[in-house]
């Protein structure tokens, strides 16, 4: 009964992930590996040139929102994006790699996934 429900509950999380287009995010060319999510951050690599992702990630934020920061030297854009505090960071991880997190919290300091998972999203897509 245990191993029945632990399917279920693996084929709902698959689903879930499908449906929200999170599976889109695994495939893709420059991406490094699968992204990763926490409480309020989406990261991932991509064996893009640093100034290629910080580029998509800057037009992308001023699209959505107001940039507040920008030091493309340290890779940082720190901007408000539907109600929330959107800090996007790239990251030299290596000579072909970098490493590209969008964190995003409310007014209250909450954790906003689906505001990072949406402007991870469109950046995402402009470096297809």
């Amino acid at each position: 009964m245990k191993r029945k429900s632990s399917v279920v509950l693996a084929g709902m999380c698959a689903a879930s992930m499908a449906l929200s287009g999170c599976a889109a995010l695994l495939v893709g060319a420059g991406v490094a590996g699968g992204y990763a999510i926490s409480k309020d951050a989406v990261s991932n690599h991509f064996d893009l040139p640093m100034s290629q992702v910080y580029r998509a990630s800057r037009d992308v934020a001023t699209e959505t929102g107001l940039i507040t920061l920008e030091d493309e030297h340290r890779g940082l854009i720190k901007a408000t994006i539907e109600g929330a505090k959107v800090t996007i960071s790239v990251t030299k991880v290596s000579d072909r790699t970098v490493k590209l997190k969008v964190k995003a919290r409310n007014d209250l300091m909450m954790p906003a996934i689906d505001v990072a998972q949406a402007v991870y999203n469109k950046i995402f897509d402009r470096l297809q």
